[in-house]
């Protein structure tokens, strides 16, 4: 190798070095934090982050222009880099001015620039600014699973902005005891009913239909005291739901626990099992799981456990995606196909852990 090209390797060298040492002194000494690195703006937002010293703190454009940021706001996080905390700057700026697509910013401190970024804008079709528009939006499962917030369009800051969250009650064991609903699910009891078209009757969203297909009613038990005696009145199938409100109950602390639940039959009719199920306020569903009957005319006691109702997928497809965290609904009821004439009470439905 000739001295000549040693001499230009090594001045490549020393060159990449000073580079890559100034651009971590840069970094180092400040850097634009909002908006990030390739996100995506729309509406007015923030350019923030913080540098170490300067007198003048500027933002500069793609097309020159350059607004002073409010510097010296607290950053108590940038002291062990910059030896003070007085270090923050800001500046409120309408990004829908920057029109759609990919833009990069800089900036600068007295005049030198220690920082760029390159980021998306979507400008909406109204324009830079638009006016007198309304608009509310749910969005589920946000922050977490079960929950959901509610956003509304904000003119002033051209962008939706979050105006409640809905938190599912943390669910107790209780369900159903002494023939009423627990206090949680606050929607009550109710049934469903094919001659309904499997729609709701006796109560909870349907209080004033009657139903057809089944009845039910708190009765006075020899053993038990008041529990809920449930009655078939055809050969149409229909079942009970003991209910909860919107955004529902997060039982997620019993999903290795047990549903426990006592069934005394009164009339058997033909019916060989019982179905118990979970649903959820999305859609969500165990299916159906099957007991087997005692018709016998004693209280049996079921312990259902919750690994095997949440696996659980009916024969008609149903099940296996259930929510823990949004629970709406217990449902009781006898098989379809089985149910004429059959009568039975209900009792001490709970979750144990």
């Amino acid at each position: 190798m000739t001295t000549r090209l040693k001499g230009a390797l090594i001045s490549a060298v020393l060159a990449a070095a000073f580079i890559g040492q100034t651009q971590v002194a840069m970094a180092q000494q400040g850097r634009i934090e909002n908006p990030a690195e390739g996100s995506t703006q729309s509406g007015i937002g923030l350019i923030s982050g913080w540098r170490c010293d300067a007198d003048v703190l500027e933002i500069e454009f793609e097309d020159g222009s350059r607004s002073v940021a409010a510097y010296g706001t607290a950053r108590a996080d940038t002291e062990s880099a910059c030896g003070d905390s007085d270090n923050g700057f800001g500046l409120l700026y309408n990004f829908n001015l920057l029109g759609s697509g990919q833009h990069t910013i800089k900036a600068l401190a007295d005049g030198e620039q220690f920082r760029e970024i390159t980021f998306n804008v979507v400008r909406p079709s109204t324009g830079e600014f638009a006016t007198g528009l309304e608009a509310q939006v749910t969005v589920q499962d946000f922050p977490q699973d079960g929950h959901s917030v509610t956003l509304a369009w904000s003119q002033a800051q051209q962008n939706f902005v979050i105006t409640g969250e809905s938190i599912p009650a943390t669910g107790g064991a209780d369900v159903l005891q002494d023939g009423v609903a627990a206090a949680q699910y606050d929607a009550g009891i109710f049934a469903f009913d094919q001659a309904l078209g499997y729609g709701a009757c006796g109560g909870g969203p349907a209080p004033d239909t009657g139903c057809e297909s089944i009845a039910f009613e708190v009765v006075d038990d020899a053993e038990r005291g008041s529990v809920l005696e449930v009655s078939y009145l055809t050969d149409q199938f229909a079942g009970i739901v003991i209910d909860s409100n919107t955004p529902g109950l997060d039982m997620s602390a019993y999903e290795t626990g047990v549903l426990n639940f006592d069934i005394k039959v009164v009339s058997a009719g033909s019916n060989t099992t019982y179905k118990v199920k979970l649903d959820d306020h999305n859609g969500g569903s165990t299916g159906e799981f099957d007991v087997s009957a005692d018709n016998s005319g004693d209280w049996s006691t079921y312990s259902v456990n919750m690994s095997d109702l949440l696996a659980n997928v009916d024969g008609n497809g149903v099940g296996g995606n259930m929510s823990l965290t949004t629970v709406k609904a217990v449902v009781f009821m006898a098989t379809f196909g089985q149910v004429q004439d059959v009568v039975f009470r209900l009792d001490n439905v709970y979750f144990s852990q």
